[in-house]
């Protein structure tokens, strides 16, 4: 992510080539704001930055990316290779598959607070590590949990032992 400064400069900028004072802008974001973010003086929420970048017509991502291509001494070409790169990254995680399981009728699902439940299967291979007779942390190293885990569930009355 770029930084601030590296963004108002590309805000800036872009601004100035479209030929628009911040008064233009100021249709959409206030004034005084737009100049505390041009000088790098305050953060630019992503409503913001959507705001703005519509009104100078470029994409907001197009804005981040030249920041970013910027602040990385990198040329244009060369950023796009290593974005290319992250992108590969997030696919071979599958999530733009599992990106609909986020929403509910083009709404944000809450998420359920704390840690995800230890799955049965972890259980399972804690308690036949404890019948093999291999101690609490010998477990841990081998299933490589951490060692509160394995003494939750290795002390746990068979009828809790839920996650």
């Amino acid at each position: 992510m770029p930084s601030r400064y590296t963004l108002a400069a590309v805000l800036r900028t872009t601004r100035a080539a479209r030929g628009l004072s911040q008064e233009h802008l100021a249709t959409t974001v206030d004034a005084r704001h737009l100049h505390r973010v041009e000088h790098a003086k305050s953060n630019i929420s992503l409503e913001m930055l959507e705001d703005i970048s519509k009104r100078l017509d470029v994409d907001s991502v197009a804005l981040l990316a030249a920041a970013a291509c910027y602040e990385r001494h990198e040329s244009l070409e060369e950023f796009m290779t290593h974005l290319w790169t992250e992108l590969s990254k997030l696919r071979e995680m599958r999530v733009m598959e599992n990106l609909p399981a986020q929403f509910s009728n083009g709404v944000l699902i809450a998420a359920k607070s704390g840690k995800p439940p230890t799955p049965p299967d972890r259980i399972k291979a804690i308690l036949d590590c404890k019948a093999d007779g291999l101690s609490q942390k010998e477990t841990s190293v081998k299933l490589g949990m951490p060692y509160s885990t394995v003494h939750k569930f290795w002390h746990m009355p068979a009828g809790e032992r839920k996650a």
